[in-house]
């Protein structure tokens, strides 16, 4: 059986949630000619996920108080509520606890970002919604966020090299727009994946400077200031005035 962290892993390189839920949980046989197995392998799944979370976001706190190396999985235990053995079902190294952190922040990208810019056929208007909820989700994520750049070297080169195919991944929802704008001749000619790798960074930056940044704007605001900025930078002059609402 795989455990929570080879699922994530499954997710990560693109399985669609329902079979790799399949792969990893198996599902248990019912003696009655009409068992319920979806059912009862969702309500596992959820279960399992409900409780992946708490580990989570007790090694977020942690982490973000101690530093990762710091960071023993007994304290880990006691701030999450459960059992040291219980860690051991989900995990098989403290590292497979970081990994996790990072790529659960990477999935919300991959999961909200091309759901804002679904069905937006103006290039502009697509690229505003997708950054918008980029940084929505930095604000969501912003202490697991901030521990990302501070804690990505003590991962392994492999889990390292992962995690950058996925933020490519991430960064080419912005690339493809930026190149369909500039075909359409909204945007001026710039190579797409410097400023879609610009445009990710504005968001990080949410998090990465949080300690100045929150006494000048909320999230909102935030957002609003850097779209201004990006219309300034990448809409072609003749169509700046069309796009003033995101001045």
């Amino acid at each position: 059986m795989y455990g929570i962290f080879e699922q994530r892993v499954l997710w990560a390189n693109g399985c669609q949630k329902r079979g790799a839920f399949k792969a990893v949980f198996p599902v248990i046989q019912s003696t009655g000619p009409n068992g319920n197995f979806e059912g009862m392998e969702a309500v596992r799944a959820a279960r399992i996920e409900w409780r992946l979370g708490q580990i989570l976001n007790a090694a977020v706190k942690l982490m973000s108080e101690q530093g990762f190396q710091k960071m023993l999985i007994t304290d880990l235990a006691r701030e999450a509520g459960v059992s040291v053995g219980t860690i051991y079902q989900y995990v098989h190294t403290k590292e497979d606890i970081l990994l996790l952190v990072v790529n659960d922040i990477i999935e919300s990208y991959r999961r909200e970002v091309p759901a804002a810019m679904e069905g937006i056929e103006d290039p502009v208007e697509r690229l505003a919604a997708g950054f918008r909820a980029y940084c929505l989700v930095v604000d969501s994520h912003r202490t697991a966020a901030l521990l990302a750049y501070q804690e990505t070297k003590s991962i392994s080169r492999e889990g390292r090299e992962r995690l950058m195919r996925l933020e490519v991944e991430t960064n080419s929802y912005f690339a493809d727009c930026i190149e369909d704008g500039m075909k359409a001749g909204k945007f001026v000619p710039v190579e797409p994946a410097v400023a879609s790798a610009t445009l990710t960074m504005m968001a990080h930056m949410w998090a990465l400077k949080h300690w100045y940044l929150h006494s000048l704007f909320d999230v909102q605001s935030y957002i609003q200031n850097q779209l201004s900025f990006i219309t300034r930078a990448l809409v072609a002059s003749e169509y700046q005035q069309g796009y003033a609402d995101l001045d």
